[in-house]
Protein backbone atom coordinates (compact mmCIF):
# COMPACT_ATOMS: atom_id res chain seq x y z
CA UNK A 1 0.00 0.00 0.00
CA UNK A 2 1.16 3.53 -0.89
CA UNK A 3 -0.02 6.94 -1.34
CA UNK A 4 -3.48 8.86 -1.92
CA UNK A 5 -4.00 10.05 -5.83
CA UNK A 6 -3.78 13.16 -4.51
CA UNK A 7 -0.34 13.20 -3.64
CA UNK A 8 1.76 16.41 -4.67
CA UNK A 9 5.11 15.12 -6.35
CA UNK A 10 7.97 17.19 -6.65
CA UNK A 11 8.59 17.39 -10.67
CA UNK A 12 10.64 20.38 -12.88
CA UNK A 13 6.81 21.25 -13.74
CA UNK A 14 5.76 22.15 -10.66
CA UNK A 15 4.00 19.90 -8.03
CA UNK A 16 1.88 17.05 -9.79
CA UNK A 17 -0.63 14.42 -8.48
CA UNK A 18 1.10 11.03 -8.31
CA UNK A 19 -1.61 9.22 -10.13
CA UNK A 20 -1.01 11.80 -13.36
CA UNK A 21 2.94 10.28 -13.31
CA UNK A 22 3.90 8.25 -15.73
CA UNK A 23 7.22 6.19 -16.61
CA UNK A 24 9.93 8.67 -17.76
CA UNK A 25 8.11 11.92 -16.13
CA UNK A 26 10.87 13.26 -13.96
CA UNK A 27 10.48 13.97 -10.63
CA UNK A 28 13.22 15.68 -8.03
CA UNK A 29 14.80 12.23 -6.00
CA UNK A 30 18.54 12.05 -4.33
CA UNK A 31 21.39 10.75 -7.01
CA UNK A 32 24.40 10.13 -4.84
CA UNK A 33 23.94 12.68 -2.56
CA UNK A 34 22.53 15.58 -5.02
CA UNK A 35 18.67 16.49 -5.10
CA UNK A 36 18.63 15.91 -9.24
CA UNK A 37 15.85 15.46 -11.74
CA UNK A 38 15.56 11.89 -12.88
CA UNK A 39 12.80 9.83 -14.87
CA UNK A 40 10.29 7.77 -12.88
CA UNK A 41 11.44 4.00 -14.14
CA UNK A 42 8.28 2.46 -12.07
CA UNK A 43 4.98 3.29 -11.75
CA UNK A 44 2.42 1.19 -9.48
CA UNK A 45 -1.35 1.03 -8.62
CA UNK A 46 -2.61 -1.29 -5.74
CA UNK A 47 -5.98 -1.72 -5.12
CA UNK A 48 -7.10 -0.32 -1.62
CA UNK A 49 -10.87 -1.45 0.32
CA UNK A 50 -11.46 -1.09 3.84
CA UNK A 51 -8.22 0.68 4.11
CA UNK A 52 -6.56 3.28 6.55
CA UNK A 53 -3.43 5.41 6.29
CA UNK A 54 -1.92 8.15 8.53
CA UNK A 55 -2.04 11.43 7.96
CA UNK A 56 1.23 13.55 8.49
CA UNK A 57 0.41 17.51 9.01
CA UNK A 58 3.98 19.18 8.52
CA UNK A 59 4.16 22.42 10.37
CA UNK A 60 4.42 24.71 7.17
CA UNK A 61 0.36 23.34 6.97
CA UNK A 62 0.93 20.80 3.70
CA UNK A 63 0.44 16.89 4.83
CA UNK A 64 0.32 13.83 3.26
CA UNK A 65 -1.94 10.35 3.49
CA UNK A 66 0.52 7.34 3.20
CA UNK A 67 0.12 3.74 4.12
CA UNK A 68 1.84 3.02 7.36
CA UNK A 69 4.08 0.44 5.80
CA UNK A 70 5.39 2.99 3.30
CA UNK A 71 9.50 3.49 4.13
CA UNK A 72 10.23 7.23 4.67
CA UNK A 73 13.75 8.19 3.24
CA UNK A 74 15.80 7.39 6.51
CA UNK A 75 14.39 3.64 6.71
CA UNK A 76 11.39 3.98 9.57
CA UNK A 77 7.77 3.68 8.07
CA UNK A 78 4.94 5.78 8.67
CA UNK A 79 3.40 4.30 10.89
CA UNK A 80 6.04 4.81 13.23
CA UNK A 81 5.88 8.54 12.68
CA UNK A 82 5.13 10.89 15.52
CA UNK A 83 3.96 14.75 16.08
CA UNK A 84 7.50 16.27 16.56
CA UNK A 85 9.60 14.07 13.98
CA UNK A 86 11.31 15.59 11.23
CA UNK A 87 10.73 13.75 7.89
CA UNK A 88 12.76 14.27 5.65
CA UNK A 89 13.47 17.75 6.69
CA UNK A 90 10.27 19.00 7.51
CA UNK A 91 8.73 19.00 11.23
CA UNK A 92 5.76 17.03 11.48
CA UNK A 93 2.90 18.44 13.56
CA UNK A 94 0.62 16.18 13.66
CA UNK A 95 -0.35 12.40 13.16
CA UNK A 96 -3.50 10.27 12.94
CA UNK A 97 -4.63 7.07 11.35
CA UNK A 98 -7.61 8.23 8.79
CA UNK A 99 -10.40 5.65 6.86
CA UNK A 100 -8.60 5.91 2.82
CA UNK A 101 -11.20 8.05 0.81
CA UNK A 102 -9.99 6.03 -2.43
CA UNK A 103 -10.10 2.88 -4.58
CA UNK A 104 -6.46 3.03 -5.00
CA UNK A 105 -3.19 3.95 -3.50
CA UNK A 106 -0.20 5.12 -5.85
CA UNK A 107 3.83 4.75 -5.59
CA UNK A 108 6.82 5.47 -8.28
CA UNK A 109 9.94 4.40 -8.47
CA UNK A 110 12.72 7.33 -9.65
CA UNK A 111 15.75 6.54 -11.15
CA UNK A 112 18.06 7.52 -8.57
CA UNK A 113 20.57 5.67 -6.75
CA UNK A 114 18.04 5.90 -3.44
CA UNK A 115 14.35 5.37 -5.12
CA UNK A 116 13.25 8.19 -2.86
CA UNK A 117 11.20 11.14 -4.10
CA UNK A 118 9.64 14.22 -2.65
CA UNK A 119 6.04 14.23 -1.50
CA UNK A 120 4.40 17.35 -0.15
CA UNK A 121 8.22 18.85 0.20
CA UNK A 122 9.42 16.02 2.31
CA UNK A 123 11.94 13.55 1.07
CA UNK A 124 10.19 9.90 1.50
CA UNK A 125 10.71 6.50 -0.18
CA UNK A 126 9.36 3.88 -2.58
CA UNK A 127 7.99 0.46 -1.99
CA UNK A 128 9.27 -0.60 -5.34
CA UNK A 129 12.83 -0.14 -4.53
CA UNK A 130 16.15 1.76 -3.50
CA UNK A 131 17.58 2.20 -0.63
CA UNK A 132 15.32 2.46 1.46
CA UNK A 133 12.76 0.53 0.85
CA UNK A 134 15.94 -2.13 1.62
CA UNK A 135 16.67 -0.81 4.72
CA UNK A 136 13.01 -1.32 5.85
CA UNK A 137 12.83 -4.58 4.29
CA UNK A 138 16.41 -5.63 6.53
CA UNK A 139 14.57 -4.04 9.40
CA UNK A 140 11.13 -5.82 9.20
CA UNK A 141 13.35 -9.37 8.83
CA UNK A 142 15.30 -8.07 11.91
CA UNK A 143 12.49 -7.95 14.01
CA UNK A 144 10.52 -11.03 12.69
CA UNK A 145 14.11 -12.64 13.78
CA UNK A 146 14.24 -11.11 17.16
CA UNK A 147 10.25 -12.29 17.77
CA UNK A 148 10.87 -15.44 16.74
CA UNK A 149 14.29 -16.44 18.56
CA UNK A 150 13.94 -18.57 21.99
CA UNK A 151 14.19 -16.02 25.04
Amino acid sequence: MCASPDTAIATPRGERAIATLAVGDLVYTVDQGAIVAEPIVLVHQQPATHHHVVRVRFSDGSSVEISAPHPTADGRRFGQLRAGDELGGKRISDVQIVPYGFDRTYDILPGSDTGTYFASGALIGSTLGGSASEAAARADASERAQLSSPR
